[in-house]
């Protein structure tokens, strides 16, 4: 089953571009249209050029690389800009799976998953990169070292960013990072689980 990356509807042949199918495009009519409407001041007499928009996204004033206008990916606005995107310390730590290679996770950082995934998607004909989960960070750089280093402790293999393990035990490992309140010492769980096994493998 197949959903649009902006609002999870199921997309059929009513809804999706048969354009976009073939390339694999997740993105519904509506989303599209919408995104159309939005981002066009000539449909959107509110339109506000001071606002921000990556990939159709709105992008919050509150948000470290916020630069008004309309942007692909952060980097088409980096390179517009004045900012550099390494002095950012804050961001995410992200997975991604692809299922062409069942079994593997890509633990990386990121200023914006979503972002990074579609920055991923043009590397694929079949955009089947999946954004599994993500969790912010004030020190992105921190985060996903400890995140790679729990990881390597755990996984069959590993090739650089990608490890052999399941989405569920990468999970658990940035779920449980030291900025979001992992003390680095196991609680006793009520029911002995197979995520027990994994965080009791880690801390």
């Amino acid at each position: 089953m197949t959903t649009c990356m902006k609002c999870n509807v199921v997309l059929t042949a009513d809804n999706w571009q048969l354009s976009w199918q073939k390339t694999n495009h997740r993105e519904c009519k509506s989303c599209k249209s919408e995104y159309n409407k939005i981002s066009n001041p000539k449909t959107n007499p509110k339109f506000n050029p001071k606002r921000m928009y990556v990939n159709g996204k709105y992008i919050k004033k509150s948000h470290p690389l916020h630069k008004a206008g309309k942007y692909k990916t952060f980097n088409d606005a980096a390179f517009e800009g004045t900012y550099k995107i390494e002095s950012i310390k804050e961001g995410y730590v992200y997975i991604i799976s692809n299922r062409s290679w069942p079994h593997w996770v890509k633990i990386g950082m990121a200023i914006d998953a979503e972002d990074r995934l579609n920055s991923y998607q043009t590397s694929s004909p079949y955009r089947d990169y999946e954004l599994e989960h993500r969790v912010f960070s004030s020190d992105r750089r921190a985060s996903e070292q400890e995140a790679h280093t729990k990881a390597a402790a755990i996984c069959i293999d590993r090739a650089n960013e990608w490890f052999e393990l399941s989405v569920r035990e990468a999970i658990i490992i940035l779920d449980n990072l030291n900025e979001h309140g992992h003390s680095g010492t196991p609680t006793e769980a009520d029911t002995h689980t197979e995520e027990d096994n994994i965080q009791g493998s880690l801390f």
